[in-house]
């Protein structure tokens, strides 16, 4: 691992949307997939365990959602920022509701998330 990347920590079940969602992460130089997580479950296990500076969840996801995980995750581990994905808008408010940081589409495109990214691990 890259000692100054962001280490990211990305939770997809699909393992195919799992890799397109690692190219708009691993783009930029500064920024690392260090884990993945296929569920909610193994995403709070991982993030206990590593502590990355960034998550970035699927809402929808098998044992555990991204909305339950990531409530869990902001009590025990509040200096992590998460972002989560949805497949639509209305999925915002329960995400923002939850704890997540930001919320974004899974359409919005490689850039929105880089952007994403940056604004959050910037304002640590």
């Amino acid at each position: 691992m890259n000692m100054t990347a962001i280490s990211v920590l990305l939770v997809e079940a699909d393992t195919l949307i799992r890799e397109c969602l690692r190219n708009p992460v691993e783009g930029d130089s500064d920024m690392e997939v260090c884990w993945e997580a296929d569920d909610g479950l193994k995403a709070l296990l991982l993030a206990q365990q590593h502590g990355p500076q960034l998550v970035l969840m699927d809402a929808l996801l098998p044992r555990m959602d991204g909305i339950e995980a990531t409530r869990i995750l902001r009590q025990r581990r509040p200096e992590i920022r998460i972002i989560l994905m949805g497949v639509y808008e209305q999925a915002r408010a329960q995400a923002i509701a939850a704890g997540a940081d930001e919320f974004v589409t899974k359409d919005c495109g490689c850039e929105a998330i880089r952007d994403a990214i940056r604004r959050l691990v910037s304002n640590v």
